[in-house]
């Protein structure tokens, strides 16, 4: 699957992968992988420019997302997800974005708790990970990062290199992590959470996260 060359203006997300939801999602297993999606310019002033979930119970794989600006939005680009969905997010690249007057900029969400009904299994729990962010630029962004996984649904192995957002709003978490691991590499503006180990340009170990269950989550800013 190719989205390729298109402007979209919508009043959701723009573009959203799917691949069923809850017990349903499971059961008729069958995942969204191999989707390129460059070369777009996009707006949601209500919701997200590209989103993953949150109905991704079939898995989600393969994905990249590259040359991309997307304007006006609440939120730049999302994956979505939680408790009773299973399947999983996985190898997804987001490369050379722009974004321009976003209230969020990045956003990882695990805590997306709407239902078919009320049979969804509450042990699945979704499984999030390898996910990279390169080469991402804005300005007018309020929170640049939020990435919120939980102690059942922990975000593993996301990389950020390269990124420098403008932000509007004077604040100190405004990058902001919650139960994840992973790692930055050269200069990263604003300043990353303690969550996340740091390396240099040349992927030299500059400082080890102090704690990945750190919480500095704020849905007020």
């Amino acid at each position: 699957m190719v989205i390729e060359d298109c402007y979209i203006s919508v009043g959701d997300d723009a573009v959203a992968i799917k691949s069923g939801w809850d017990q349903y999602g499971i059961a008729y297993e069958r995942p969204s992988r191999n989707i390129l999606i460059r070369n777009l310019i996009i707006r949601s002033m209500v919701s997200a420019g590209i989103s993953i979930g949150s109905e991704m119970s079939g898995g989600v794989s393969n994905v990249t997302v590259e040359n991309v600006l997307v304007w006006s939005s609440r939120r730049a680009v999302r994956i979505k997800t939680a408790v009773g969905r299973g399947g999983y997010v996985r190898d997804i690249t987001y490369r050379n974005l722009t974004f321009d007057n976003a209230r969020v900029g990045i956003v990882i969400k695990t805590d997306y708790n709407e239902h078919p009904d009320d049979d969804f299994d509450r042990k699945a729990l979704p499984i999030i990970r390898d996910i990279s962010f390169t080469e991402i630029h804005g300005h007018r962004v309020r929170v640049p990062v939020r990435i919120h996984g939980s102690k059942d649904i922990p975000i593993r192995n996301v990389t950020f290199r390269n990124i420098s957002i403008g932000i509007t709003y004077k604040k100190k978490h405004i990058f902001q992590c919650a139960f994840v691991e992973g790692r930055v590499i050269g200069t990263i503006f604003p300043a990353p959470c303690e969550n996340l180990d740091r390396y240099d340009e040349e992927e030299r170990l500059v400082k080890l996260s102090a704690a990945q269950n750190v919480t500095d989550i704020d849905y007020d800013i």
